[in-house]
C-alpha cells in the first residue's frame, strides 16, 4: 500500500477538494476549483496550461507543449448539485470518506495530481526533468454535462498512446464498453379549461401519459445485465402553475441509454412515429469502446486481478474513442453511491488504486 504520510496527503487533498461546491449551477466555484488545482500545482513547481472554452475550465499537466505522452490521465472537478449543503463538508466514517464528489470524481483528482508529483520527483532525483514523464494529466470542469468544452475540445490538441478515465470501474473492473446517451424532450398540447369544467378542454397531461406509455414499449427488453437500450423519465412539467386550471402543455425529459446493437437514429424516428405529441432529440453522446493496444495488457498485470468488462454509464471516455484513441475505465471503488445523497469512497480502495496505478506508470516509464 501508499506509504503513510501519501495516504494522509491523499485523503486531506480529496477533502479540501469536497469542500468547493463545484457544481454546474455555480460556474464560479468550478472556476475556483480550477484556481485551486492551477495554484496546488504551482506550488509544487509543476507546469500546466490552463484553457477556459466556453466558461469552462480545464487544466492540462504535460511533459511539454508539443509532447506526445504514452499515458493520459483524465479526471473532472465538477460534480452534481445536491440537497443538503452538508455534503459538501467531508466525513468519515467506517473507513468511508462521505461528501459530493468522493468518488464522482474528486478523488480521481487528488490521485492524478499525487501520482504525476511523486513521479516527477523520482526523475528530478536522476537529474531529469518534467520533459521526461511519460504520461500526462487532464482535468476538466464539465464532465457532468457532457464534456463537450473540455474534454470534447482540449483533448484534439494532445497526442497519446493510450488513456485511463478514473471515473468508473472498481478495483476489481477495468470498463472497456459504455452506453451511448439520447436525451429527449417530449412534448404534448391539450386545451385549457377551468379544472371544474375539464370537459371543456383537453388536458395535455393525459396526452403525454399515453405518448409516454407508447415510448415505454419501444423499451420492453430485459435481461440478466441489462446491456440493452433503456429510457427513464428524468424530468416533467405540466400547466401554468394554477391549481384549477387543465394543462394545456406538458414538457418532459427522457434519458435513453444505448448499445452496440442499436440504431440511434431508429430509436429517435421509432418514437416520433410512436407519440401524438412532440419528440426532439437535444443531446446525444457515442458509446465508448476501449479498442485494442498493449496497455490493456499491462494495466490488468497491474491491477491485482481485475476483469474486463463494461458499465450502463457515460463517461468522457467516449470523446477519445472517438479517435480512435484506446482506453480504458477504471476506478476506486464507491458502492454505487454516486449522484446519491450517500457518496463515498473506500479509502483502502483509494490507496490501492494508486499503488497499482503507480506500479503501471513505472512499467510505463521504462518501456
Amino acid at each position: 500500500m501508499a506509504v503513510k504520510h501519501l495516504e494522509d496527503e491523499l485523503l486531506h487533498l480529496t477533502e479540501e477538494l469536497i469542500r468547493i461546491p463545484s457544481t454546474q449551477a455555480r460556474s464560479e466555484k468550478i472556476a475556483e476549483c480550477a484556481d485551486f488545482i492551477e495554484g496546488w500545482l504551482g506550488d509544487h513547481t509543476i507546469k500546466c496550461e490552463r484553457f477556459d472554452i466556453n466558461n469552462v475550465p480545464s487544466i492540462v499537466v504535460f511533459p511539454s507543449e508539443s509532447a506526445r505522452v504514452k499515458v493520459l490521465l483524465m479526471a473532472h472537478f465538477d460534480v452534481v448539485e445536491v440537497e443538503d449543503e452538508a455534503l459538501f463538508t467531508p466525513r468519515i466514517e467506517t473507513g468511508k470518506l462521505y461528501g459530493r464528489g468522493a468518488i464522482d470524481d474528486k478523488y480521481a483528482v487528488a490521485l492524478s495530481l499525487l501520482l504525476f508529483r511523486e513521479h516527477l520527483a523520482a526523475l528530478q532525483e536522476r537529474g531529469l526533468s518534467q520533459k521526461d514523464m511519460c504520461f500526462g494529466l487532464l482535468l476538466t470542469g464539465d464532465e457532468e454535462v457532457g464534456g463537450r468544452s473540455g474534454v470534447g475540445k482540449i483533448s484534439e490538441k494532445l497526442e497519446t498512446d493510450f488513456f485511463i478515465t478514473l471515473d468508473g470501474g472498481n478495483p476489481g473492473l477495468i470498463v472497456t464498453k459504455e452506453k451511448g446517451v439520447l436525451r429527449i424532450h417530449l412534448e404534448a398540447t391539450g386545451k385549457a379549461a377551468h379544472a371544474a369544467r375539464p370537459w371543456l378542454g383537453q388536458n395535455a397531461f393525459d396526452l403525454f401519459v399515453e405518448d409516454y406509455t407508447a415510448v415505454k414499449a419501444l423499451f420492453n427488453e430485459e435481461t440478466p445485465d441489462h446491456w440493452h437500450k433503456t429510457v427513464a423519465l428524468t424530468q416533467c412539467e405540466a400547466g401554468n402553475g394554477s391549481v384549477n386550471i387543465v394543462a394545456h402543455q406538458t414538457k418532459a425529459t427522457l434519458d435513453i441509454r444505448y448499445t452496440e446493437h442499436d440504431n440511434p437514429d431508429e430509436i429517435v424516428g421509432d418514437i416520433q412515429k410512436a407519440v401524438s405529441g412532440k419528440a426532439t432529440l437535444f443531446e446525444q453522446s457515442p458509446l465508448f469502446f476501449g479498442g485494442e493496444s498493449p496497455y490493456f495488457d499491462r494495466l490488468q498485470k497491474h491491477s491485482d486481478g481485475a476483469v474486463f468488462g463494461f458499465e450502463h454509464g457515460a463517461s468522457d471516455a467516449s470523446h477519445l474513442s472517438q479517435r480512435n484513441i484506446p482506453g480504458a475505465i477504471w476506478g476506486a471503488d464507491g458502492e454505487m453511491s454516486q449522484h446519491t445523497e450517500e457518496e463515498h469512497i473506500v479509502l483502502d480502495s483509494l490507496y490501492f488504486l494508486f499503488d497499482r496505478l503507480n506500479e503501471f506508470l513505472k512499467e510505463t516509464a521504462e518501456v
